[in-house]
């Protein structure tokens, strides 16, 4: 008995392809980044900071290969055409000297390229060999019942799972009516909130309208009428406020560290007209910024300092202040820094201003996460004794970074989702290996996907947009 009932459903019988049993001999995204790991660590420019000449060879050569590697990934290998990249290594006989290293690419199998790389550079293959080489073979022909284009998924083999624990599958099917009842009815709002943000940006010129806010569309729709009102009633003075900014609707009311205006949705319109009749006074504020991240930076031997991205509600005023703070507390320990740091170049770390006061950290993308109250020599020590770790962490994001990337193109090609993101929590190493097990489960999730909204994070729920929200750690049926 399908999962739909045949009163709803029209069923038609349709025979698939040929069915293999399905095993590899390529590997995937999360493989291939395990397997060329030795490799980013033997030539990733950052790791040659003082080497400008080595640098920018192996930067050009490692672009040519995320090019080449990332087409045999998406299946394009067939245009590919052979290919020859130098890289640098360390001697292992100089250890101040580097090795040329030419790298000869051939293969249309992901394998045998990445076996070629490792060889290249006399890196071990053992990870490689770990995973199998089976080739596929036939199992004759499998019939489906189609419902509306819904297989019979009883033809599957289930196993049994713990009590508790509900498959990807399962949960799907379940929450599949609600999603498209959601869905449908937001299609609605946003056409709405896309209007109201085109007239916004027309009439005032402002670069982009973004929500960032905890609350639901309906809030959203407010705040642009309220704000489109505002507009309506003064538009020449609206425009020369705003024209060239980008508009963010979020939690409270300011101008923020990227020099963003940000109006808080549960402000009272007398707070919004306050904030856009000064908000040319904090345009020295944000002018500011740069020159004093660069001091930062000067007193830490060239560390980049970075923003982190999703910090919209960190005001500009309140960065002015921290980064104060700390070059401060920099400037009154300069003898012990010059001692600790010496002459070494720090140019391929990067260290984020935190917040006022918390814990020293290292995140898992390798910044250093700094709170501006520390004392600038516990500060210092703790930057000395994560160095190679940081370096280390850095670089594996990159690597994880360009996969996720990768594998996230085959997911808009291969599954019917109109769009899937992750949760901040969420790291590339597990994006990857949650969107290269749904690629393979494509065949059974993609009826359920139709145009949805697909949010990697945690846990299962329904937003009331239709946006569907799975853990990366999901289980399969089988």
């Amino acid at each position: 008995m399908p999962f739909f009932h045949q009163s709803r459903f029209v069923g038609r019988l349709i025979r698939c392809q040929t069915v293999f049993k399905y095993s590899r001999r390529y590997l995937n995204n999360s493989e291939t980044a395990a397997a060329l790991r030795p490799f980013y660590f033997a030539v990733h420019p950052d790791l040659f900071g003082r080497y400008p000449k080595e640098r920018s060879v192996n930067e050009e050569s490692l672009k040519t290969l995320h090019e080449y590697v990332g087409s045999l990934q998406t299946q394009q290998s067939y245009t590919q055409q052979p290919i020859e990249l130098s890289f640098y290594i360390r001697d292992p006989n100089n250890n101040k000297g580097f090795k040329d290293v030419k790298i000869k690419l051939k293969s249309t199998d992901i394998r045998k390229t990445v076996s070629t790389i490792l060889q290249a550079c006399g890196l071990s293959l053992d990870y490689v060999n770990t995973v199998p080489v089976q080739k596929k073979t036939s199992q004759g022909v499998k019939w489906y019942t189609y419902y509306s284009d819904y297989p019979d998924w009883n033809t599957e083999v289930v196993k049994s799972k713990p009590i508790g624990q509900k498959t990807l599958r399962k949960w799907l099917e379940e929450n599949y009516e609600r999603v498209k009842e959601y869905r449908a009815d937001s299609e609605l709002t946003q056409k709405d909130i896309n209007t109201l943000c085109t007239k916004i940006v027309k009439q005032i010129g402002v670069k982009s309208v973004r929500w960032e806010n905890v609350w639901g569309t309906s809030h959203y729709i407010a705040c642009l009428r309220t704000f489109s009102n505002l507009c309506d009633s003064q538009p020449q003075r609206m425009r020369n406020t705003l024209q060239d900014r980008t508009l963010v609707f979020g939690n409270e009311t300011g101008v923020n560290l990227h020099g963003e205006i940000v109006l808080g949705s549960d402000d009272v319109t007398t707070e919004w007209i306050n904030l856009l009749r000064s908000v040319h006074a904090y345009d020295p504020v944000i002018e500011r910024l740069p020159r004093m991240e660069q001091e930062l930076s000067r007193l830490l031997n060239g560390i980049r300092i970075e923003r982190r991205q999703k910090r919209e509600f960190v005001m500009a005023q309140n960065y002015e202040l921290l980064l104060n703070k700390m070059l401060n507390s920099l400037r009154r320990c300069q003898h012990e820094a010059r001692d600790k740091l010496g002459d070494q170049d720090w140019s391929h770390l990067v260290l984020v201003v935190e917040c006022e006061s918390g814990p020293l950290a290292l995140s898992n993308c390798g910044q250093f996460l700094v709170p501006a109250s520390i004392p600038g020599t516990i500060m210092l020590n703790f930057l000395v004794e994560n160095r190679d770790r940081a370096a280390t962490f850095l670089i594996d994001a990159k690597l994880h970074t360009f996969y996720m990337e990768q594998v996230l193109d085959q997911c808009n090609d291969y599954l019917n989702v109109s769009s899937i993101i992750k949760d901040d929590a969420i790291t590339p190493t597990q994006m990857t290996e949650c969107c290269q097990r749904l690629l393979d489960y494509r065949g059974v999730i993609n009826p359920f996907l139709q145009d949805t909204q697909l949010k990697i994070s945690s846990f299962y729920t329904v937003m009331k947009d239709g946006e569907v929200t799975i853990p990366w750690n999901w289980i399969s049926d089988t």
